[in-house]
């Protein structure tokens, strides 16, 4: 990925940290797209110590002013884009789908799934101009099972392998692969918020794993990254599950 540039959207924090500075080791200049500013810049400081090259943009993913100037200071700075990982996300209350309010549902879909979308609208037109490349957009094992009390999270993300799957097929002869990764859980700060709320759901959410654990976010990085590489030229439309076995483990026999 040497002279390669690649745009992490939601790379303040966890997951989107680890692609980061997963990108960085393969030798691409990465551009940090974060709300949370202040985890954006130790993104950025964590990339620059171990010497790769970065740029931070303060930005709202489900603000389309805010996505243009993330796309035009990738421009300005590097002059192209080749790689991009759309990995943030906003969840909704843990409740009924017949609880939720109309402003709860929006505001999930809003930065989940219209994120993607505009992100996506205006990040092809320059990695198309730059001769191609690849974009990952973060999933979840959410919408491919359907969780109870999280109606809308499992819609969006549903609506996030679709949506991925449609812009696959749209630019695959135009030098741009479009896949997904579906994590399960993520051993990084949101996961650490929900289960210190809840401590007796741990036991749980670790056994709903074949593996008995949680990944580190470094694993879903390395996802996102060969999906992006060389590695995976002839793959595009895919959604590579990355669960540690929510998908396949009985409910039945507990091994």
């Amino acid at each position: 990925m040497n002279s390669k540039i690649a745009l992490v959207m939601g790379g303040g924090a966890g997951t989107g940290r680890a692609t980061v500075l997963a990108f960085a080791r393969e030798g691409a200049s990465v551009v940090i797209a974060d709300v949370n500013e202040k985890g954006g810049r130790e993104t950025l400081s964590l990339l620059e110590a171990q010497g790769g090259t970065g740029l931070f943009v303060a930005a709202d993913m489900a603000n389309t002013a805010d996505v243009q100037r993330v796309v035009e200071q990738t421009q300005s700075t590097f002059g192209a884009l080749h790689l991009v990982s759309n990995n943030a996300a906003l969840g909704a209350p843990n409740k009924f789908v017949t609880d939720l309010t109309e402003e709860e549902w929006d505001r999930c879909m809003g930065v989940t799934l219209r994120g993607v979308w505009l992100s996506m609208k205006y990040q092809l037109p320059l990695i198309e101009a730059s001769g191609g490349g690849a974009i990952v957009n973060v999933a979840s094992v959410s919408a491919l099972r359907g969780d109870a009390f999280q109606s809308a999270y499992s819609a969006a993300k549903g609506g996030v392998i679709s949506l991925s799957k449609t812009v696959a097929v749209e630019y695959a002869k135009r030098g741009i692969r479009v896949n997904t990764v579906c994590p399960g859980g993520i051993n990084s700060g949101g996961m650490e918020f929900y289960l210190k709320k809840m401590p007796e759901m741990r036991d749980k959410v670790l056994n709903v794993h074949a593996m008995g654990r949680l990944a580190e976010p470094s694993e879903v990085a390395d996802a996102v990254v060969y999906l992006c590489s060389e590695r995976a030229s002839f793959i595009t439309g895919h959604d590579l599950v990355v669960d540690g076995g929510i998908l396949v483990r009985s409910n039945v026999i507990d091994l």
